[in-house]
């Protein structure tokens, strides 16, 4: 992501007083950054805050921290846009990223330099509070730079993409039988087959867009007479070019065809190209209307058949 060299601090400043609800004063004391921190520690940090972000995304998005023991927060973070800032001319490039540069201080772009296959994230700040017993949370900190902006990809989100990929919303594929009526004959051939397709389902992880597409892989055929499944990676055809189909044996009233279906599945962040295999498959089920399965019997007649 680049922030442009044209926008006003103020406007900075503004977004990150709307974010924390803090007064101009708060959000800018103390706001030094950090000393750096190595890259295996802004890795760390920055994978804890994207949980965090998922764990608090289902709690109102809120964003502290809780205390160890299970206390009042004592920790804050957030992603904001944020600058390098520069003395004078631009001459000299003052250390560290801050949400908004000080009086005479110019500020410029920060891009992490991401792929066209990753996204960017914003930097991560930190702010440290004290509760009172009476629950008024105090900031003893400005907001202090824990990691600069970092790229992420598909790596860092496969684990997202698994779970959701087990849990989303995959349309079942549909089951045809022949005969269409509800009916069908012991002895001859009941066809049956599917018709399925790719599917691409948008979705967030870690608040990233993503699509997910689903692709059928088998099928498991339960014709409901007790007979073993039928497991074919062939979806089936209509008659007369069928390779899918079961002969009932013995009459009943009803019977319930089942389909099985197994997916596997890819995701992609949304706008790039590259899709990403996903660990694992999905399954959905379908069931077919109830069919019912006569005998025929043939017999003779004295009289002629008419047309």
């Amino acid at each position: 992501m680049t922030i442009s060299p044209s926008a006003h601090p103020w406007a900075i400043g503004a977004t990150l007083l709307l974010l924390t609800g803090l007064t101009p004063v708060q959000a800018y004391a103390g706001g030094t950054p950090s000393p750096d921190l190595d890259l295996d520690t802004q890795f760390q940090n920055d994978r804890a805050t994207t949980r965090l972000e998922r764990e608090n995304a289902a709690n109102g998005g809120a964003e502290y921290v809780p205390a160890a023991g299970g206390g009042p927060a004592s920790e804050a973070y957030r992603r904001v846009p944020a600058y390098r800032c520069y003395d004078g001319d631009h001459a000299t490039t003052l250390p560290g990223l801050v949400p908004v540069c000080p009086d005479g201080q110019s500020p410029a772009g920060f891009d992490p330099g991401c792929t066209g296959d990753e996204v960017a994230l914003e930097p991560l700040f930190r702010q440290t509070w004290t509760t009172t017993d009476e629950g008024t949370r105090t900031a003893v900190s400005g907001w202090e730079l824990v990691a600069d902006g970092s790229c992420l990809g598909a790596v860092d989100l496969a684990g997202e993409a698994e779970a959701a990929f087990r849990t989303l919303t995959i349309a079942p594929s549909p089951i045809v039988v022949q005969p269409p009526d509800g009916w069908t004959l012991v002895n001859v051939p009941t066809i049956t087959y599917t018709q399925p397709g790719e599917q691409t389902l948008d979705t967030t992880l870690l608040g990233i867009p993503v699509q997910i597409r689903a692709t059928p892989r088998s099928y498991a055929w339960d014709y409901g007479d007790g007979t073993p499944p039928v497991s074919t990676t062939d979806p089936g055809a209509a008659y007369p070019h069928h390779t899918v189909a079961h002969t009932y044996d013995q009459p009943a009233e009803q019977v319930q065809i089942t389909l099985t279906t197994t997916w596997s599945g890819q995701f992609r962040i949304t706008g790039t190209t590259t899709w990403t295999d996903v660990t694992g498959t999905a399954t959905t089920t379908s069931t077919a209307d109830p069919l019912r399965v006569y005998e025929a019997r043939s017999r003779l007649v004295t009289d002629n058949l008419p047309d």
